[in-house]
């Protein structure tokens, strides 16, 4: 794999949240004993990708996890003991989703610092820059690609977000695919509406990361689309085995 580290231009640090903490069901039984970001994919971690991606522009890595927390909070240690890391790590029994990851990972957030947010099944071989507010588009039709299915699209006018919808062709509508990767320079405000729709939700709803956080966002603060065409996702056991065979040189 070609390996395209992520760099500031200006030279800033950011917080770094990778979601890991949902249970990956759909890769059994390969997360049977381990989370999905610790598969093996080509002789390392699926975490690995992740923190190797973002590493050189993170002042702080928050990981938010949950399943098999114990297992990702030694391996990461123990690898990357250079690096600031910081674990958010949920109940088995009070998983919510990526909504309610993210609000218990920006506890550890610096406000200080822009926040790049991703999760752990996305491998990205993009370069994009990380110097505004922005979020990762999927722009297929390069190769090679491994995409997954998009819940929500970004509607786009010259290159600005003006929000999110629902994606009413999940089977076969890709382009613009929201992939959940933001850069949010302005932390404060992240903060401020995240914890604002938290505390509106009722005991028995979820907190939505693409309609309560990013699309009220990017309401208020300009945000570019990043189109994103080297995108390898493996949510299934099937994207999972073609990932493997493209790294292993397969092709």
């Amino acid at each position: 794999m070609i390996k395209t580290p992520l760099f500031s231009v200006m030279g800033r640090k950011f917080n770094v949240i990778i979601l890991a903490a949902g249970m990956g069901t759909r890769l059994r039984p390969e997360t049977d004993h381990i989370p999905k970001c610790l598969v093996n994919i080509s002789g390392m971690r699926a975490i690995d990708y992740c923190i190797q991606k973002y590493q050189y522009i993170a002042g702080r890595i928050i990981i938010a996890v949950g399943y098999c927390g114990d297992l990702v909070m030694h391996y990461v240690r123990g690898r990357y003991s250079s690096l600031d890391v910081f674990f958010s790590q949920e109940e088995m029994s009070a998983l919510r989703g990526p909504g309610t990851s993210l609000i218990y990972s920006l506890d550890y957030a610096s406000s200080r610092l822009p926040t790049v947010i991703t999760f752990c099944d996305y491998i990205v071989e993009d370069q994009f820059s990380v110097d505004f507010d922005s979020i990762g588009v999927c722009r297929p039709g390069n190769d090679p690609c491994i995409l997954g299915d998009y819940q929500t699209v970004a509607l786009i006018d010259q290159d600005v977000v003006m929000g999110l919808k629902w994606n009413e062709d999940v089977a076969s509508v890709r382009k613009n695919g929201f992939t959940g990767i933001v850069v949010f320079h302005d932390t404060k405000l992240l903060k401020a509406i995240a914890y604002s729709a938290a505390s509106s939700k009722n005991q028995d709803e979820d907190l939505d990361y693409s309609f309560d956080v990013v699309d009220q966002y990017v309401h208020k603060i300009r945000t570019v689309a990043t189109p994103l065409s080297h995108l390898f996702e493996f949510g299934t056991s099937e994207t999972l085995i073609q990932i493997r065979r493209y790294f292993d040189g397969d092709r």
